[in-house]
């Protein structure tokens, strides 16, 4: 876990830093000539347009983080706010909101996110949000699951019978306990919401204003034939790097909240 978080701890770094480390726009172009070398000037070289790729990895984290944890904090939200109910009135109530939850389940996400973004358009804003509600069926189930054993529990049936109220016992006694195995998924998904924005901008559904890293490997993909290999490996190395690291982090945090499970 040390290792994830100083690993992670250092990209968040660089890209909150970008502007101090680099002076150039990550969209600017004709910083130099197509396709130049990596060099003391450009330490990742250049694309076909001489846009700097040291730039435009930086600010790449940023949007690549941004959209990770916003989407990934809504997420969480609309799972809590499913499974929490679902769980601990249960009944008809939970029949209904599982059965929208299988079908969200039951459908190509990525597909549907696709057309969702080429509906709405590609903006930074919409595609967090299309994230963010295709992407909640997963956690609600294990809030839902995780509400169903604690509501048994003595000092919930405790609080039930001091007289406290259903919002106040699932918000403030149930919630809490909750929260440790949604936080291992929400780390997960924060990985898998990384790639997804990375993914649509190498289809060309990225928003068109902002650094991301898929949007460099879809010029890499032409570059990589004429020798320019940098455009590939540097953003490579930087999605690869935060994916693992966001990954190890859930794992260490899994590992912190069932001790019984590490071996």
């Amino acid at each position: 876990m040390a290792i994830s978080i100083t690993l992670l701890s250092i990209i968040v770094f660089l890209g909150l830093t970008a502007g101090v480390l680099t002076d150039k726009e990550p969209l600017r172009t004709g910083y130099a000539p197509g396709l130049t070398e990596p060099s003391s000037q450009f330490p990742m070289g250049t694309d076909q347009l001489g846009r700097d790729i040291f730039s435009w990895t930086l600010y790449g984290i940023r949007t690549a983080l941004f959209v990770g944890i916003v989407s990934t904090g809504l997420t969480v939200i609309i799972s809590i706010l499913i499974g929490l109910p679902a769980g601990y009135f249960g009944g008809k109530l939970d029949q209904l909101l599982m059965r929208v939850t299988d079908f969200f389940l039951s459908i190509p996400r990525f597909i549907l996110i696709i057309f969702a973004v080429i509906i709405f358009g590609p903006t930074l804003t919409n595609i967090i949000l299309i994230l963010s509600i295709f992407s909640w069926p997963t956690i609600a189930r294990i809030v839902r699951a995780e509400v169903l054993s604690i509501k048994e529990r003595e000092y919930v049936q405790a609080a039930k019978v001091l007289g406290s109220g259903n919002l106040d016992i699932m918000f403030n006694e149930i919630l809490p306990n909750v929260m440790p195995p949604v936080l291992v998924a929400a780390a997960l998904q924060m990985s898998d919401a990384i790639l997804v924005e990375a993914g649509l901008s190498f289809l060309g559904l990225g928003d068109p204003n902002t650094a991301s890293w898929g949007r460099i490997l879809a010029i890499a993909r032409q570059a990589i034939y004429v020798g320019g290999w940098w455009t590939l490996l540097f953003p490579s190395l930087f999605i690869t790097a935060t994916v693992l690291s966001v990954n190890l982090l859930a794992d260490g945090l899994n590992d912190l909240f069932n001790p019984k499970s590490v071996r």
